[in-house]
């Protein structure tokens, strides 16, 4: 972590954890919101006004716990309680996908101190990705997770639950992970990025006196604990003049450089070519160690998804592939199929998740996927933790989180079988030969299709443009330049998804 270069700012943190799936989350929201004081600040990709934050057995008799009837009372149950709600201003291309009215629900009919403000991306083809809570400045979280129906789900991952629904609607299995930072100055400077988004959008500052010190103490339900420390606050962050904060980037690649051992990655989209060429270097370095590099992914459930990074992925996954063939290292991709699902690999649970553990020792956790447009174009923002060789107790901590998580994956538990988690060498094998049995949750990625390869064959995955780092999109835009698209129709496809993806103000 060098604040600088990789990293934005670092920071103190009272005590500090990971909350996994969106069930431990909305519980800790939504507590943590009815405790308010001063404010509550909601940062996110895109918000559902009916969410239920709280369903089954935690619901409490008779509490509203729908998204915007909730926040709504709770303003009027204190009048020193300010709201501030910062959505982004989707692109049209997902208009069908998005409630709509979103201001009049959560603005017009509600507390006159519950704003909302939808904020464009500084750059055509970006997303303002973040998602990120801060209450009374002394609480935040941050990471893969928005307040949206459709991301809810406990860490059973049933493969039917009566609770998993959207607008009514049975849901698929969902796995997510995110932060929790609490105390000292760490929530304080994830506030202060809030409020200079919240300026630049539009928003008016609402007249708030200083945060109360404390929350060393707090510990959500179902946290995996990291305690007091520093913490280190990365972003990715496009700007209009065309430079490019690129914190998450120089954090991803610089952790692989720097790996010994292990490197376990969750993501949704595997397309980063820096990420790519990352690993490719450091498989190649002698006379380094032999890494185990781990990676719980999501396949794509959607031809949107298949056409804007699938390519790439696939390509990613291939080279990769390759040189740890060549090269003697450990490389394993993986889905996890839900609790019940049997040998039906149709349906895996939905990987939405975006964290990197490196020799348990570093542990990142945040809103950028391992993509392109997570490194360049998306505003993202991650909070990272590094052991030093002294700090024995984060190290165990942090490798904790890491065996958690591929205990929920596989489905694995029981002290024995969880403890063949633990050691960092062999685990692709070990995970390879778990995945090998009949019934088994954890399954290896399946090596390219015919009709993939075919693709591959006769499309270039760097000539499209859905998936930008910022830095070939003039590229992609001019016809003369060498590296752009070699066809007119590449070079039209590009044009279409440059005017579709602007903003809906600027594409009407």
């Amino acid at each position: 972590m060098q604040p600088g270069r990789n990293a934005s700012r670092e920071a103190t943190a009272g005590t500090a954890g990971v909350i996994v799936d969106a069930a431990d989350y909305f519980h800790a929201v939504y507590w943590a919101a009815e405790r308010a004081q001063r404010s509550l600040l909601l940062s996110g990709w895109e918000f559902d006004s009916a969410l239920p934050l709280l369903r089954g057995d935690d619901r409490p008799p008779g509490a509203e716990v729908r998204l915007v009837r909730f926040l709504d009372g709770l303003c009027e149950r204190n009048p020193n309680l300010y709201i501030c709600i910062l959505a982004w201003n989707f692109h049209v291309v997902l208009a069908a996908e998005r409630e709509w009215l979103q201001r009049m629900y959560f603005h017009w009919l509600t507390h006159e101190h519950l704003h909302f403000v939808l904020e464009d991306s500084p750059v055509s083809g970006g997303s303002m990705h973040q998602k990120f809570a801060v209450i009374d400045g002394r609480i935040a979280f941050l990471g893969g997770m928005g307040l949206r129906e459709a991301c809810w789900d406990d860490r059973r991952h049933l493969a039917e639950n009566p609770d998993r629904l959207t607008r009514g609607r049975p849901d698929k299995p969902y796995h997510d992970v995110q932060a929790y930072l609490a105390g000292g100055e760490a929530p304080m400077a994830v506030e202060q990025y809030f409020f200079q988004r919240w300026q630049r959008a539009g928003g008016t500052l609402p007249p708030l006196p200083p945060p109360v010190p404390g929350g060393d103490d707090y510990r959500p339900l179902g946290a995996l604990v990291l305690g007091g420390g520093p913490v280190a606050l990365s972003r990715t962050q496009p700007h209009t003049t065309g430079l490019i904060v690129r914190d998450v980037e120089r954090l991803f690649a610089g952790a692989i450089a720097a790996a010994e051992q292990l490197i376990f990655i969750e993501t949704q989209y595997f397309s980063s070519r820096t990420v790519r060429d990352a690993l490719v270097r450091r498989m190649r370095e002698p006379p380094r160690s032999k890494l185990d590099i781990v990676v719980v992914n999501e396949r794509g459930e959607a031809v949107k998804e298949d056409i804007a990074v699938g390519l790439r992925q696939l390509e990613n996954v291939v080279e990769l592939r390759r040189v740890a063939g060549e090269t003697g290292h450990a490389f394993g991709v993986y889905d996890s199929l839900p609790d019940g699902a049997g040998d039906d690999a149709s349906r895996p649970t939905y990987i939405h998740s975006k964290l990197m553990v490196v020799d348990d020792r570093f542990l990142t956790v945040g809103s950028a996927n391992v993509t392109n447009r997570s490194m360049g174009v998306d505003c993202e923002l991650h909070a990272s933790w590094e052991a030093t060789p002294r700090d024995a107790a984060l190290h165990r901590r942090i490798r904790r989180v890491r065996v958690s998580l591929l205990a929920e994956h596989s489905g694995v538990s029981g002290a024995h079988a969880v403890r063949g988690l633990l050691p960092a060498e062999g685990l692709v094998a070990r995970l390879d030969a778990m995945a090998a049995v009949s019934g088994a949750r954890f399954r290896r990625h399946r090596p390219p299709s015919p009709a993939q390869r075919a693709m591959l064959a006769v499309v270039e995955p760097e000539s499209l443009p859905f998936d930008s780092d910022g830095r070939d999109h003039a590229a992609l835009m001019d016809p003369t330049d060498e590296r752009g698209p070699q066809t007119v129709l590449a070079r039209a496809v590009a044009s279409l998804w440059s005017a579709l993806t602007g903003s809906r103000r600027r594409a009407a």
